[in-house]
């Protein structure tokens, strides 16, 4: 029985101790650790990071798509790129009869180039919400700024200013 005894205090010993070193904070996450459950907790810059990789990739797909792409702008695209504010924008600034969405707004301005080339060159993260676009549209080098909201899992377009 004593021997027993012995056994259990070390096994909540080291239990304990296992406790307090699965708790103890690194630089990009946090551990925590209930009886059963091992939970994750992720830091606020890694958070920033996530956000930052999934605009940059949300950005690049609209303009390879719909703003140097064959893909037309439908209002069903548009609300999911774009906060209503940027959507009217859009929507006002399109010069044609019929409705639709000026997505040039997004481009240099060229109506003609050297080039046939329209890539997108490199999409930069400035920080609170704001990404700088570098592209090449067909021969003439453009950037703009797009600012971003996080509406729930979505992230949304909700400004461009050409800078």
């Amino acid at each position: 029985m004593k021997k027993l005894i012995v056994i259990a205090a070390a096994a909540i010993a080291v239990s304990c101790g296992n406790k307090q070193q699965a708790q103890q904070s690194e630089s990009d996450s946090t551990i925590v650790a209930t009886d059963s459950v091992v939970v994750e907790e992720v830091a606020p810059e890694n958070n920033a990071a996530e956000l930052d990789a999934k605009a940059i990739e949300k950005i690049q797909k609209f303009y390879k798509d719909y703003v140097f792409g064959q893909e037309e702008a439908t209002d069903e695209v548009i609300n999911s790129y774009c906060t209503k504010k940027l959507a009217k924008k859009l929507a006002d600034d399109y010069e044609y009869e019929g409705g639709g969405y000026a997505v040039w707004d997004f481009r240099s301005g060229a109506q003609d180039g050297d080039s046939d080339v329209q890539k997108v060159n490199n999409v930069e993260a400035l920080g609170e919400g704001k990404y700088k676009v570098s592209y090449n549209d067909m021969g003439t080098k453009g950037s703009c700024i797009i600012s971003v909201v996080v509406d729930g899992d979505n992230i949304l377009f909700d400004e461009i200013s050409n800078k």
